[in-house]
């Protein structure tokens, strides 16, 4: 079941806090330190053919410690990512979502670019920056987990890198009080959820550390859910 558009930002959750889901009216969650992104496209009427609903998020090289995320193949080609911080710097979202990539391994951080022509729309980076601190995998009171802050959306764009090759790119927009018709018709407004995963092992020559890996709530197999038993959000 695909779910239906967020009622709220995250940035919202205060006026939203009465409209949280009972405490057992939400699927199970596990906890995880390694986790995969899974697309769940939120407006059906708006999926690309072949549908991104149900891909794992992978990265796509641009350039040296430069890369953008974008839809996979599959589970065993996904990207691993992990939240990097306390649980202190988690509770006061000061944490940043963090992959490790090339040989020997290094870390890069999730990022938003802001786009230079949209004010609301900002492209999502793996970059070798510090990273984004206001993203991160929801908590409660919001009653699932997934990647904020919204909105999400996987857009069929061309990439200069690639001389104009088309990619499918993940962005992410500012709408505040607007609706899902504030995103570009090249683009699908998505949700990212945590799916649990070992966390990758590290050689002694790595250039990353999961010495501060938080520990966060993910779901065994996104799939498997049956979202028809949940209210929406």
């Amino acid at each position: 079941m695909h779910f239906l558009a967020p009622l709220l930002s995250i940035g919202g959750l205060t006026l939203a806090s009465a409209l949280v889901a009972p405490h057992d009216a939400r699927p199970a969650t596990s906890l995880s330190k390694g986790f995969n992104l899974v697309v769940n496209v939120t407006d059906l009427s708006r999926d690309f053919s072949p549908s991104v609903h149900g891909k794992y998020l992978d990265s796509i090289h641009i350039g040296a410690g430069d890369s953008l995320l974008g839809t996979g193949d599959d589970k065993k080609s996904a990207r691993i990512f992990y939240v990097n911080g306390s649980a202190v710097d988690f509770h006061f979202g000061l944490t940043t979502v963090v992959s490790d990539i090339a040989t020997p391994p290094a870390p890069v951080s999730i990022s938003l670019a802001q786009n230079n022509i949209s004010k609301t729309e900002r492209t999502v980076h793996l970059s070798s920056s510090a990273g984004n601190k206001d993203v991160g995998i929801t908590q409660l009171p919001v009653p699932y987990s997934f990647l904020s802050p919204e909105t999400y959306a996987i857009c069929n764009e061309s990439l200069p890198y690639y001389h104009g090759a088309h990619f499918l790119i993940v962005k992410q927009f500012q709408l505040g009080l607007q609706t899902l018709k504030g995103i570009p018709d090249n683009c699908v407004p998505v949700r990212l959820f945590p799916e649990c995963t070992k966390l990758n092992e590290l050689p002694k020559d790595s250039y990353s550390s999961h010495e501060f890996t938080y520990e966060t709530s993910c779901y065994d197999r996104v799939a498997d859910i049956n979202w028809t038993k949940y209210p929406s959000w």
